[in-house]
């Protein structure tokens, strides 16, 4: 008897080290099954990456309230002109009526006017029916068209305009009403509000 019980003690040991043996390698299954779990968990994050897109779409009217930079001009005239044609510094010119402004800058005289229905021109002389004359010194005008931006350019020109010094001033004479200026357009054009808006 002795003999069997030893012989059923052995394969009870037997069968109870099989299933230890079962429930220690059941523990590595489910081990695997956590770092899949873990692996899901990061998911959200290609989402989060969309939020530094979101932030990068404030930058561009950052950017776009910046003035633009006016290209390269050699003389006043053109720079003036350029202002006049430019799509922020003269935007609504082409709803105006006709207006004429003669200019005295560097020695010369020289007008930058519109005719009814008519685009922009610039002739050299003096104007026959100018809204306003405006001189400015040369020393200004190399430091006008040093100016990056036409609110640098703006700046630059109320400078002078408000606390001349000498060898650097911008005179400007209303040679008609300012009222009657401004129902013909004047006030709503940034470069002609410049121009002319100054002298109230």
């Amino acid at each position: 008897m002795q003999g069997v019980r030893t012989e059923m003690s052995r394969f009870f040991r037997r069968k109870k080290k099989k299933e230890e043996k079962t429930e220690s390698e059941a523990p590595p299954a489910e081990v695997e099954s956590v770092p899949a779990e873990a692996e899901t968990a990061p998911e959200p994050e290609p989402q989060e990456e969309e939020v530094p897109e979101a932030e990068a779409a404030p930058e561009e009217p950052v950017a776009a309230g910046r003035g633009e930079t006016i290209p390269y001009h050699d003389s006043i005239q053109d720079r003036l002109m350029y202002l006049f044609n430019d799509s922020s510094a003269g935007h609504g010119i082409e709803g105006t009526d006709e207006f004429y402004l003669e200019f005295m800058a560097m020695g010369e005289r020289f007008w930058i006017g519109k005719a009814p229905l008519g685009e922009i021109q610039i002739k050299t002389g003096a104007a026959a029916d100018d809204d306003a004359h405006i001189r400015i010194a040369n020393d200004v005008v190399s430091d006008l068209l040093s100016a990056a931006t036409f609110e640098e350019f703006t700046e630059i020109f109320l400078k002078y305009y408000k606390n001349p010094e000498a060898g650097k001033f911008v005179k400007i004479e209303a040679r008609k009403p300012i009222t009657d200026l401004n129902r013909r357009g004047y006030a709503r054009v940034p470069i002609m509000k410049l121009l002319i808006g100054s002298a109230r």
